[in-house]
């Protein structure tokens, strides 16, 4: 397997973008997004899209020039049409403006819409815990997943996360999809030709398959928990389609981002910062880790050695990627070396 390390990655994808004529700034803004995602170990967010990206770009379904404008604000909200750019970048700008409203307001919510896809929601809960907030980040998605009694894709499996300060890791953190697994895992099993689990996807009929291989011209995924992840998928549409006066997963305005390259993803992203200092909590990391460490402390199931805090696992990962690198999957540098070759630049693994 090839490692490679963080900043030079971070190079890397910074410099293909803007050989494609991505403003300096903004390429560096999604190399971050992308490259910590996979120095978290999830690849199936990061760097693997990027060739995609570019690809999307080119044949006139984004605009890597566009600039995300505010539409309007207040004291603790904000609306950002993010003008079918990249969607890491208005991203990173309403999330930060999230945060720099809760920090008078005590919580603040900045809404995006008309945007593509922006990775990994969890990157930007935790820029809102960078800063000792708690920070929330949703978006919707194309309808591909299905709902209890249905078949066929319905409703985005529109994912969702969270952040809170901790201590002996940066962050307690999770970054879930509504659907029982991410629906690139499947586009990837397809590719692989390998069976899946028979949770993760419906076929054509409705039922529960291990077959991926006409997913996603036929069948759906399944919501996670049954009527738990459909209701939630739901209430996340609600906060940003609706909200920002956007497309919802539900209305035929959104389409797949990777399967439609020359057609505006348009999604919409919503992001939350509370300001835990204004509610009297001023120690709010001290408090996360005493919550966290009665969690590591529970009672051990039989077998087991260890209880993992949300975003335990990932910090894990992170750390080691920082200290030896981080390893590449055989797809994921594949997928770059073949943009290094199509650009004529120098993929720096090891």
């Amino acid at each position: 397997m090839a490692y490679i390390k963080i900043e030079d990655l971070k190079e890397f994808c910074a410099k293909a973008l803007e050989l494609e004529g991505m403003r300096a700034n903004d390429a560096r803004v999604v190399a971050d997004v992308l490259v910590e995602t996979d120095a978290y170990g999830t690849h199936s967010h990061g760097t693997k899209n990027l060739h995609n990206y570019i690809r999307k770009y080119r044949v006139g379904g984004m605009d890597i020039l566009g600039e995300p404008q505010v539409l309007t604000e207040g004291p603790s909200y904000a609306v950002v049409d993010a003008k079918n750019t990249l969607g890491m970048i208005p991203s990173v700008k309403a999330m930060a403006l999230a945060c720099d409203k809760a920090e008078t307001a005590g919580i603040a919510l900045a809404t995006v819409k008309h945007s593509n896809h922006f990775g990994a929601a969890g990157y930007y809960a935790n820029m809102a815990a960078e800063r000792g907030m708690i920070g929330l980040a949703v978006s919707n998605v194309d309808p591909n997943m299905t709902a209890p009694g249905a078949k066929g894709m319905i409703i985005g499996n529109n994912p969702l996360a969270y952040a809170a300060p901790a201590k002996s890791v940066p962050s307690v953190f999770l970054d879930i999809a509504m659907s029982n697994v991410a629906s690139l895992k499947v586009v990837q099993a397809r590719k692989d030709g390998q069976q899946i689990p028979d949770t993760w996807i419906v076929d054509k009929d409705g039922l529960p398959t291990t077959d991926p291989s006409n997913y996603p011209d036929e069948g759906a995924m399944q919501p996670m928990a049954a009527h738990k992840g459909y209701g939630l998928a739901v209430f996340v549409d609600l906060i940003t389609g609706l909200l920002s006066g956007g497309a919802t997963s539900m209305d035929g305005g959104i389409v797949s981002w990777v399967f439609e390259l020359d057609k505006p993803n348009n999604v919409s992203h919503t992001f939350i910062a509370i300001n835990p200092e204004l509610f009297g909590i001023e120690n709010v990391a001290d408090r996360t880790e005493t919550i966290s460490e009665h969690l590591r402390r529970a009672p051990k199931a039989k077998g087991s050695n260890r209880i993992y805090t949300p975003g335990e696992i990932e910090w894990e990962k992170h750390a080691k990627a920082e200290k030896d690198g981080i390893a590449l999957p055989d797809d994921v540098e594949a997928s770059l070396q073949a943009l290094a070759t199509e650009l004529n630049i120098t993929l720096p693994v090891y």
